[in-house]
Order: structure tokens, then sequence, then C-alpha cells
């Protein structure tokens, strides 16, 4: 799992930019750094990648409430894409879970981002003849849709009895309501078809409350909209949690930044996102309805990159790989081998996905086929390994 494939990983980068794939001549190491200004860089990125998430979401607030005021095929079609926009700056700061951070505190994570979600929770689904069952919050007329009714309901009780799954808010919930319930044959690489005339207000159909739909998909992107801001503001120079970090002494908030990547690339990801997948089905994909799947294991990744590297978008600076290197420049080379290795099994995932969709590929695969996500199951997991290893060269036990 850990040979070196330099030249795909510089191919992978010119092509998808991750940040794990630069140079040595590019990092930082021309000076010394140090652990402070390693905590400097990693704050400044995750203000900033937090910063992105809540423009894009406030992009695809303008986008949505546009569909809802005027539903049409065509500002559906602009409502969804401005969904996947949105998901690209926010996949990269889940490399701050797990990190003793504000995401983790309260409901935040799960508020933004929980799933899998079970549709009937929220919606409407068809049952195996196509017909429409009509349950969920959406068609219980006597449940009042604002804020603080979804919040209150977002892992309650009803649904399919799963608690974790009777997700009612978040970028899944925004999914489902856009898109609308994935229940085709992975062989027809389809996501889900929701129409737009699910929020014609007409009193008619087989799918009725259209105006409570279109209220709810109003009301959950809010919600999400104000939690993205909550961590910009925390995060911002000056801002609560930041002054905090910043105060913490150094090994303890490396051991923070540490732990999230170590949590993304050696469990949430590599497990379960993609293992879990292809164990089960297409119903545990991150972004089933959507099938926008592999772009969410991209940006995850890459935001574990980020940190390892010190690296978004214009920002660059001390990194975790720099005090690696000072420390033990063998096990830095292990470090960044792994990081390429993994990018390169990831991009080759994504190769596929213009002949064969994310829910093909796991329908093809098992555990034991050593198929392309299991090959970068295989080096995330190692990328973990040697996450581990570096800790240790710079006295931080994970």
């Amino acid at each position: 799992m850990k040979i070196k494939i330099q030249g795909i990983a510089l191919i992978a980068c010119a092509v998808l930019g991750i940040t794990g794939c630069s140079d040595d001549d590019d990092n930082t190491l021309g000076n010394t750094v140090s652990k402070s200004e390693v905590i400097e860089n990693y704050a400044d990125i995750v203000y900033q990648s937090y910063k992105d998430s809540y423009d894009k979401a406030l992009e695809m607030q303008t986008a949505i409430n546009a569909f809802v005021d005027s539903p049409t095929e065509n500002s559906l079609q602009a409502a969804k894409g401005a969904w996947l926009e949105a998901r690209e700056p926010y996949g990269q700061t889940e490399a701050y879970r797990e990190s003793s951070g504000p995401i983790d505190e309260g409901k935040t994570e799960g508020q933004l981002n929980a799933w899998p979600l079970d549709e009937n929770y929220i919606d409407y689904v068809r049952d195996n003849a196509g017909g429409v069952t009509s349950e969920g919050i959406i068609n219980t007329v006597a449940t009042t849709i604002d804020e603080t009714t979804l919040i209150g309901l977002n892992e309650g009780t009803g649904g399919n009895g799963v608690i974790d799954k009777n997700i009612s808010t978040g970028y899944h919930a925004i999914e489902f309501l856009l898109w609308g319930q994935d229940s085709a044959d992975p062989s027809n690489g389809l996501p889900g078809q929701r129409p737009y005339t699910d929020y014609v207000t007409d009193g008619t159909g087989t799918n009725q409350n259209q105006d409570r739909r279109g209220t709810y998909l109003k009301v959950v992107t809010s919600i999400l909209v104000k939690d993205l801001k909550s961590l910009v503001d925390t995060w911002i120079e000056g801002g609560t949690y930041r002054t905090s970090f910043l105060k913490l002494q150094e090994d303890e908030a490396i051991k923070n930044m540490l732990s999230g990547i170590f949590f993304m690339t050696g469990e949430e990801l590599s497990t379960e996102r993609m293992a879990v997948a292809v164990e089960q089905n297409q119903e545990d994909e991150h972004s089933c309805f959507s099938d926008n799947t592999h772009r969410d294991i991209y940006t995850n990744a890459k935001g574990v990159n980020n940190v390892i590297f010190g690296e978004y978008g214009s920002i660059k600076g001390a990194s975790i790989y720099d005090l690696v290197k000072q420390a033990d420049a063998a096990q830095a080379e292990k470090l960044k081998s792994a990081s390429d290795e993994a990018t390169a099994k990831i991009n080759a995932i994504l190769n596929q996905i213009s002949t064969k969709k994310f829910d093909q590929l796991i329908a093809d695969e098992t555990l034991t086929s050593n198929g392309v996500i299991m090959q970068a199951v295989g080096a995330l997991k190692d990328q973990a390994e040697e996450i581990s290893a570096s800790a240790s060269k710079i006295n931080i036990t994970l």
C-alpha cells in the first residue's frame, strides 16, 4: 500500500489540485518553523474554509428561495447546482471534526451534516410498486414547520424508529428535498428524480402539501446558513473559540489538529463513508440522493491534506509536515508518500465516475474484491498510520 507513485500523484495534482501533492520545494522548509506558527496557520485555514462554506451556502439559499418562489425545471436545476457547489468547501472542513473544536459542541455537526437519512421521516416515499406513501413531517399537517420545530425534531422519534437516521436538518435534508429518493436500480446510474412540480402549489396530484414542502426547504436552508455563520464567527480573528484555541498549550493544540485528521482518514472517511457503502448498499452513500458521494470523498481527503501541508486556497504556511520533517526527515517522507498514495487512489475513483457512478462502483465491489474503492480505503488507513507515527516524532500521542 505504501509504494511510491510520485508520477501518478503529480498528474493527479495537476488535474484536481489536492494539496497533499506539494513538492518539498513548495513547502515552508526553507526556514525552521515553530509550533505557534503551525497553530496560527491552521486557525487561518479553518476560518477561511468555514467562510467559503458560508458564502456558498448563501448562494445556495438564494437559488433555493428563487426555486420555491417560482418552481420550474430550470430553477430546480439551478438550486441543485448551488447545492453541489456548496458541498465543495464544506467537505474540506470535516477534517476539523473530533478535534475538540466547536463543530463537535452540542448538536452542530449533527444539525449540519448528519447521515444516513430516513426519507420517510421528512416526506413521502415510493414503495417497491411505485406507490406513494405520504408520511413524514411535511405531510403531517399538524406539525408546524419552523426553525425551532425542525431543530427539535432532528434525530427525534418517529420515521423508521432508528433515531440516528431521523434527520430533519442539514445538507442531506436539503439534498433529499431537491433530488428526492434515489430508489432506482444502481445500474442506471441516475440520482433521485424529484419533479419540480412537487413545489407547484396547485393542491392537486399525488404529492400533496407542496406549500409545506417549499416552506420546509426554505427553513432548513436558513438553519444551515445560520449554523455555518456561527462557525465563521467563532473562528474569525478575535472570535471566541479561535481566541481560546490560540491560548492552548502548543502540544494540546497540535494534538487536536492531528486527532481530527487521524479520525477522518482512518475511520470516518475510510470506514463509515466508503467501506460501509461497499458492504451494504447505495442507501449508505454519503450523498446518495444526488450521487455526489465521490466528491465528498475527494473533499474530505483534501481537507486532511490541507491540515498536513498547511495549505488552503491562497493560504500557505507552516504545517504539521514541516514540524515532522524538522524532527525526522525519513518519517516526513513516509507521511508525504502515504498522502500521495491516498490521493492517487481517490483520483482513480474519480477517473471512473464519467462512465460508472459511485453507486454502480459499490454494487460491483465487496470488502475483499480489491476494487478501486477498497484500494482507496486501504491507502487512507495507511495514511492514518503515518499520521500517528508522525505525531509521535513531535512528541504527540494519538
